[in-house]
């Protein structure tokens, strides 16, 4: 008989699932401020485990804690914007680089796939959809590369920027751009371009300047929802 095995979860990685999950819906938005008592009594635990969490997701920088001791939900500036697209174009570009030679045609045919239900996708007007599978195309090449730091580190530098929360905002031609990338992104694959593969990733796909005018957009109306409104500029 197999032996059952059970992922032991702590309370604070309880509480960490539940406000990144009120992130991610909206229900606490960028500039809101978090009541830790009405976390303690909706969840039924102490105060000990939530500010555990708390300081976790300070260090991970989904919140921050100001000395007198407000707590409320970050919002990013376009410095940090900055920042994290620079650290995922390197890291992400590098990865790409060393996957391409460990690349098989079962790979490159799972990421035509994936482009092809991308287009679908924003045909569709799915745009949840899109997300998801644009993430699963990159992931390919990232898993490839064997450096699970790596991989841990872009993923979550990408849910800090799309995912908290994750707003359904339709803009044509940064979608266009994305997608004429993405089917780039897979002609270089195949041709092992190594070269070409490091430039797009690094200085088009995740160059900053290459999409600034879109992050203002998108970002100036995620901040526009919150009651505390300010914009990029």
């Amino acid at each position: 008989m197999a032996e059952l095995t059970f992922q032991y979860r702590s309370l604070k990685d309880c509480v960490m699932d539940y406000l990144k999950q009120e992130m991610e819906l909206g229900n606490l938005k960028p500039g809101e401020r978090i009541n830790e008592k009405e976390i303690c009594q909706k969840l039924g635990v102490s105060r000990t485990p939530i500010r555990e969490a708390l300081i976790q997701l300070e260090k991970e920088g989904f919140i921050e804690i100001s000395p007198r001791k407000s707590i409320r939900v970050k919002k990013l500036s376009l410095k940090e914007i900055e920042d994290i697209y620079q650290v995922i174009g390197a890291l992400e570009s590098e990865a790409a680089v060393i996957a391409c030679d460990r690349m098989t045609s079962q790979d490159l045919a799972q990421m035509e796939k994936d482009y092809d239900q991308m287009v679908e996708a924003l045909a569709k007007d799915d745009f949840k959809k899109y997300m998801d599978i644009n993430l699963s195309l990159h992931n390919i090449h990232l898993k490839l590369c064997g450096n699970e730091v790596l991989v841990n580190i872009v993923n979550q530098l990408k849910k800090r920027l799309y995912d908290f929360p994750r707003i359904m905002l339709k803009i044509p031609e940064w979608e266009e751009k994305c997608i004429e990338e993405h089917r780039q992104l897979i002609k270089f694959f195949k041709e092992k371009n190594k070269e070409a593969i490091k430039d797009l990733i690094k200085n088009k796909h995740w160059g900053f300047e290459n999409n600034r005018r879109f992050i203002q957009v998108y970002y100036n109306l995620l901040n526009s929802e919150t009651k505390e409104e300010s914009q990029i500029d």
